[in-house]
């Protein structure tokens, strides 16, 4: 009988050398598969010669989001005696045996993701998540700072920058949600994972450090991915007439406070209704036209 294993998929963008460290990580857990979905159209990476027995790499056009490229890595890697799949950020690292850890928490049957407690990389003593929360009144997720002890505990969802999930249930729900860029497709694929009956958990004693990186930062772009991943987000929980229109009244509310750009607001309710593709083409164009810059 094959052995149980473990599909990894490290999405590559940016900083070969932290894709590099991730994959020394992982690659110390020996029931773990890594493929690298390379989504950086900007440069020549290539498989090291030392991982090359262990490691696969496909490559996307540079224009995947975040669903879509670890959507394309399962399908492309998945194998038989794969039971979970493991999604981690290129700027992430493995600490001692995290993977078991979390991996002998999904053994129980009423499980369907867990993910660990995940300090900054650059500053370990300072947690970053430990799970995530989804704040419905403002259609809003945020990560829990909380190691809440050392016991396993149920949260709303798992950040993207790692979650194991179970591949049979991966597949019932249908991966994550394409509709997202950047954002919220973790949340979702929480709820639908909770609909069925299961629990997201979080394992506090299974760390995984987390560089955090560009998608944190306030650009125009990322105040309109984000515009428009929680009216999105908000029609999933609250139905499409009362989640738009709450969404409508919390992002302009947020963005006259906070003294943003009231254009991009407008411009994100725009491509909304108009049902525009948020993905890359998109966001370089609202950085060309907010920023000069893509």
């Amino acid at each position: 009988m094959d052995e149980r294993r473990i599909l990894c998929i490290i999405t590559h963008f940016g900083d070969k050398l932290l894709t590099w460290n991730c994959v020394a990580s992982v690659l110390q857990n020996q029931t773990v598969d890594i493929l690298i979905v390379d989504n950086d159209a900007q440069q020549n990476f290539a498989i090291l010669k030392q991982y090359r027995d262990r490691v696969r790499m496909i490559k996307t056009t540079g224009k995947a989001g975040f669903a879509a490229a670890n959507n394309l890595g399962v399908q492309a890697a998945r194998q038989k005696n794969h039971y979970a799949v493991l999604l981690l950020n290129n700027d992430t690292v493995v600490v001692d045996n995290a993977i078991d850890q979390l991996s002998s928490l999904l053994a129980d049957v009423k499980v369907g993701a867990v993910g660990p407690c995940m300090p900054y990389l650059v500053h370990p003593e300072k947690v970053w998540a430990c799970g995530g929360f989804v704040d419905r009144l403002k259609v809003q997720i945020g990560p829990l700072r909380n190691r809440n002890g050392g016991s396993p505990f149920e949260v709303d969802y798992l950040p993207g920058a790692a979650i194991l999930c179970r591949l049979d249930l991966w597949d019932k729900v249908g991966g994550l949600p394409e509709k997202y860029f950047l954002g919220y497709e973790e949340a979702e694929l929480a709820m639908k994972i909770r609909a069925l009956g299961f629990r997201i958990m979080v394992n506090p004693e299974a760390i995984i450090l987390h560089k955090v990186g560009m998608s944190s930062e306030r650009r125009p772009k990322y105040e309109y991915n984000s515009i428009r991943n929680r009216m999105k987000f908000g029609r999933c929980i609250w139905g499409s007439i009362l989640g738009t229109c709450l969404v409508m009244a919390l992002t302009l509310s947020e963005s006259i406070v906070k003294q943003r750009r009231i254009s991009i607001w407008i411009h994100a309710m725009m491509d909304e209704f108009t049902r525009i593709p948020l993905d890359y083409d998109c966001l370089s164009r609202i950085a060309l036209k907010y920023n000069g810059i893509a």
